[in-house]
C-alpha cells in the first residue's frame, strides 16, 4: 500500500472500532450478528482467509422443517433438498445443475433415492463438489454437505430422501413486482429462445407468463428487481445466441387464482386486469394497481387470490 492507501485503511480501522461492535460468535449463531469478510475473488486477496473463518465460525448442520416434523443431522436416513438450479455450468453441453444440501443420513454414489415430488426412485451415478470452476466426482457426501447433481427433472424445492413420507417445507418465493413482455428478434432462434427460457425460469431468475387473450405467445416476464430484466436479456444473448427486447407493462400486482370457473368469468376482465398462465397452466391474474386488486377481493370473495404459488 502507498502512504494515501494505508492512512485510509487505518480510518476506516477506526471509524468500525468506534462503532463498538466486536465479533461475537454466540450472537452470530443466534442469527443476532454476521461477519463480513472483506477480498476479491479476481484477485485472490482475502480467499483464504474468508475461508478459513467460514471452517471456523460456521454453524454445524441443524435441523430444517418438514412435513414430519423437524429432520436433524443424526436422522439415520438420507435425505436432502434442492435448493438452487444452475443452468449452463458448461457452455459447451448447455448442462443444468441440481445443487442438493444433505440434511441427514449419508449419501452414496449409485443409492437409490426417492424423488418425493414424483415419487420416482432415482439412482445417482454422477454425484459432483464443486469450487470455483472445477468439479469433482464424489462417493460420499454427509449433513451440511452440498452436492450437485446432473438436473433433468428437479426443480427448486425438492425432496430426495429414503423415506417415502418426507417432504422438505417449500422454499418461499418472492412476489412478482414488474413486468414485462420479452420479444426474441431472430426467429430462427427460436428454439434456443424456448430452451433459454426454461433453463433461466427453473433457476428461479423469473416467472414466464403468457397472455390468454394474445393471439401471439410472447412471453411475460414477471421478477422481483427491474435488474432481473436485464441479466435475462444478457443470458440469452450470452448464453444462448438469442437476442431480445423488453416491453416494459403497466401492471403492478399479480395474483394465482383459484375458484370456481363461474366466479372467473365474472372477474372484470380486460379493465385495469388480465389473465395469463404460467408454465403448469395455473391461472394467474394481472392487475394495473392495488385497488384494482382489493375491488376484486371486495366484490368477488369467494375466489382466493394467492401472492406466490
Amino acid at each position: 500500500m502507498g502512504d494515501h492507501e494505508l492512512a485510509e485503511f487505518h480510518t476506516s480501522l477506526e471509524l468500525l472500532d468506534g462503532l463498538g461492535i466486536a465479533f461475537d460468535w454466540e450472537l452470530v449463531q443466534a442469527g443476532k450478528q454476521t461477519p463480513v469478510y472483506f477480498g476479491s475473488a479476481l484477485t485472490n486477496f482475502g480467499v483464504q482467509l474468508f475461508l478459513d473463518g467460514f471452517v471456523a465460525h460456521a454453524p454445524a448442520p441443524g435441523q430444517y422443517p418438514a412435513n414430519v416434523g423437524w429432520v436433524g443431522p443424526d436422522k439415520s436416513e438420507f435425505s436432502g433438498f434442492v435448493f438452487k438450479i444452475q443452468a449452463n455450468m458448461n457452455p459447451k453441453h448447455r448442462d443444468s445443475v441440481a445443487f442438493l444440501r444433505i440434511c441427514s443420513g449419508k449419501f452414496e454414489r449409485n443409492m437409490e433415492v426417492l424423488h418425493n415430488q414424483s415419487g420416482q426412485l432415482l439412482r445417482l451415478p454422477r454425484p459432483y463438489k464443486f469450487f470455483a470452476d472445477e468439479r469433482e466426482v464424489i462417493d460420499d457426501a454427509y449433513p451440511g454437505d452440498i452436492i450437485g447433481l446432473p438436473n433433468k427433472e428437479f426443480a427448486i424445492g425438492d425432496t430426495l430422501s429414503q423415506d417415502k413420507n418426507l417432504q422438505f417445507a417449500p422454499i418461499p418465493r418472492f412476489e412478482p413486482e414488474f413486468f414485462a413482455m420479452l420479444r426474441n428478434t431472430d426467429i430462427s432462434r427460436q428454439k434456443n429462445f424456448q430452451k433459454g427460457l426454461q433453463q433461466l425460469e427453473a433457476e428461479g431468475a423469473m416467472q414466464v407468463l403468457y397472455r390468454l387473450d394474445s393471439v401471439q405467445r410472447d412471453p411475460i416476464l414477471a421478477v422481483v428487481g427491474m435488474l432481473q430484466f436485464d441479466v435475462v436479456q444478457a443470458r440469452l444473448d450470452g448464453e444462448y445466441n438469442v437476442p431480445t427486447t423488453i416491453e416494459p407493462l403497466s401492471y403492478k400486482v399479480s395474483r394465482w387464482l383459484e375458484g370456481e370457473e363461474s366466479e372467473i368469468e365474472k372477474l372484470p376482465w380486460g379493465r385495469g386486469m388480465v389473465q395469463t398462465r404460467d408454465r403448469e397452466q395455473r391461472l394467474v391474474a394481472l392487475f394495473r394497481s392495488q385497488y384494482d386488486l382489493e375491488y376484486c377481493q371486495e366484490k368477488f370473495p369467494k375466489l382466493k387470490y394467492l401472492r406466490t404459488h
